[in-house]
């Protein structure tokens, strides 16, 4: 079993067998599904050889008993996950998760601990399946995300927008993050309202720890923008104004996706900044809107790998 690479050669896929136990069948063979795709494994349906990975679920009236057997690395696991928490029709999407992150905390020692001082008493996996299970939990090059922002102001005015953004991986801790993101606001003054428009652009360099289902990464970098401040009078005795420029900053984010090996999962980010060019809005009679000295905001989305 092969898959293409980013730059066209193929690469061979791990192999894992998934036994479930004691589930109706058609759960079983949800979760088989779901947990080879989560993988991005070849799923052996007859007797395992000795370069693939073994799952054995074992569903009871209130859980399920996961054991991993894993060659690559000469380890075996357990765990249990309470089924009966969840609904119905979600049981083997969450029963697959389980078993996908089972694995993954077993293939993620051929990263971690490629040489293990203390050698397993069981017989290795070839060097060629080894390889194999290392590639299909190292983050993809690229990861896309759709996100939904809330932007805060020093002058405590808040917007509300969203973007994109795409995070390119440079190693298995180091990636690269681009965004571009585009907020909105009418706000209220005791002289009238004032509509503002903030798109802007980040690049930063960012860091995670990539294990377990929850993956903290932190980023440093600028942000590039613009501000557009249309001012619309209550009355005739104050008068509306148009005002805009560039803003720029650094900005600090801390990120947190949940179930980041799946190929769609959910992504909390907050992030501080400050402007060093900033835009400053004057309001007669009311306070001014100011996109100056620090700002901070807040993000959810959802991320495709």
């Amino acid at each position: 079993m092969v898959v293409a690479r980013a730059g066209g050669e193929p690469r061979e896929k791990p192999r894992v067998s998934i036994v479930v136990v004691g589930c109706n069948e058609a759960l079983a063979r949800e979760a088989q599904r779901i947990a080879a795709v989560e993988l991005r494994a070849g799923l052996v349906e007859g007797t395992p050889d000795a370069a693939t990975t073994q799952v054995i679920a074992t569903c009871g009236a209130e859980s399920a008993k996961l054991q991993v057997i894993d060659p690559t690395t000469g380890k075996s696991l357990e765990r249990s996950v309470a089924l009966a928490q969840a609904a119905a029709t979600a049981r083997a999407r969450l029963l697959a998760l389980a078993i996908a992150e089972l694995v993954a905390a077993s293939w993620s020692e051929l990263e971690s601990n490629p040489v293990p001082q203390a050698p397993s008493t069981a017989a290795l996996a070839p060097a060629a399946a080894r390889d194999a299970a290392r590639g299909a939990i190292a983050p993809r090059r690229l990861e896309l995300a759709a996100v939904a922002d809330a932007h805060l102001l020093a002058s405590r005015d808040l917007l509300f927008g969203g973007g994109a953004r795409i995070e390119i991986w440079i190693s298995p801790t180091f990636f690269v993050r681009v965004d571009a993101l585009a907020h909105h606001a009418e706000l209220s003054r005791p002289s009238g309202t004032i509509a503002v428009t903030m798109p802007s652009m980040s690049s930063a360099l960012a860091a995670c720890w990539c294990a377990g289902s929850l993956r903290p990464s932190l980023s440093l970098g600028a942000r590039l923008g613009y501000a557009w401040m249309n001012g619309v009078a209550s009355n005739s005795t104050t008068n509306g104004t148009r005002h805009g420029g560039a803003w720029v900053g650094p900005e600090l984010a801390l990120e947190l996706s949940a179930w980041p090996h799946a190929r769609v999962h959910p992504v909390l980010s907050l992030a501080v900044g400050a402007h060093v060019v900033g835009v400053r809005g004057t309001v007669e009679g009311g306070p001014d809107v100011r996109a100056t000295a620090l700002w901070s905001g807040l993000s959810l989305g959802a991320a495709v790998r």
